[in-house]
């Protein structure tokens, strides 16, 4: 019988640490908008909810399958612990960016979605030629609330 991570009783002893730029440049190889956004939900998700990290947590990513938008899956798992290996995380190919973040115990969920304003500005950088590590840079110091449009599902 195969058992997966969501299914046990695990936990972490690993003590929380805010990741960092240099952090999420090392795991994912440089710093765009994409994964910095994907870094903002996963960590908003653990501070201001409590959200188990590693074990006990269920990442439902919809986006496009192809980078750059699919880097948001990279941010998540650098911030939450989620992996493919633990299949704690999962992609589910869509045109537009839902990300579902569960604390398995509970059942609660934070829904994430690209608010109307920060897809309008990650347009406008785009089309202004903004360089990537400055787009990435700036979504990384801007606040969740600013960025998204979050809603709390209530659990069990």
């Amino acid at each position: 019988m195969t058992v997966i991570a969501s299914e046990t009783m695990m936990h972490t002893d690993v003590p929380y640490a805010p990741v960092t730029v240099e952090l999420l440049e090392r795991f994912h190889g440089h710093l765009g908008p994409n994964v910095a956004l994907g870094a903002c939900m996963g960590e908003y998700a653990i501070v201001k909810y409590g959200i188990p990290r590693y074990f006990g947590v269920t990442v439902e990513v919809e986006c496009p399958k192809e980078p750059p938008v699919s880097c948001i899956i990279d941010g998540l798992q650098m911030t939450t612990g989620a992996t493919y290996g633990k299949k704690n995380i999962i992609h589910i190919p869509k045109d537009e960016i839902q990300v579902a973040i569960q604390n398995d115990r509970t059942k609660q969920r934070i829904v994430f979605q690209l608010k109307p304003s920060t897809k309008a500005m990650l347009k406008k950088w785009a089309e202004e030629n903004m360089d990537v590590e400055e787009r990435g840079l700036k979504c990384f110091a801007m606040k969740a609330e600013d960025l998204f449009d979050i809603a709390v599902e209530a659990g069990q």
